[in-house]
C-alpha cells in the first residue's frame, strides 16, 4: 500500500462529520467544514469510517484507502485514478486535486 503523502498531510487529523454517497460520488464533510469529494466507479466496497479523525490516505491501483485513528477503513474504487479526489477548505478553496 502506497501512502499518498500529500493527501494524507492535508486531511490527517480532520474529524469526519458527515459522509454522503450517491451514484458516482462520495463526499466527506469534516468537522472544520472542509470537504473531500471522491468520484467513484462504484459505491464504497468497505464503509467503516466512523466519526473519528482521518489518519492516512493510500492508493493501491484504482483504489483509495482511507484509514481513521481507530484503524477503520473505507476503500473507494476511483473513477479515474489520479484525477478523482478534490479537497476544499471551508471557504471553497481547493487544497488538493488529484
Amino acid at each position: 500500500m502506497e501512502i499518498n503523502e500529500k493527501l494524507t498531510r492535508i486531511i490527517r487529523g480532520r474529524a469526519i462529520g458527515l459522509v454522503t454517497k450517491e451514484e458516482g460520488l462520495v463526499a466527506i464533510v469534516f468537522g472544520d467544514h472542509s470537504t473531500m469529494r471522491v468520484k467513484v466507479a462504484e459505491g464504497p466496497s468497505v464503509d467503516t469510517l466512523g466519526e473519528g479523525k482521518i489518519e492516512s490516505a493510500a492508493e493501491v491501483g484504482p483504489e483509495l484507502i482511507l484509514v481513521d485513528e481507530d484503524s477503520r477503513t473505507a476503500i473507494l474504487r476511483l473513477a479515474e485514478p489520479g484525477s478523482s479526489v478534490t479537497v476544499k477548505d471551508k471557504n471553497g478553496q481547493i487544497e488538493y486535486a488529484g
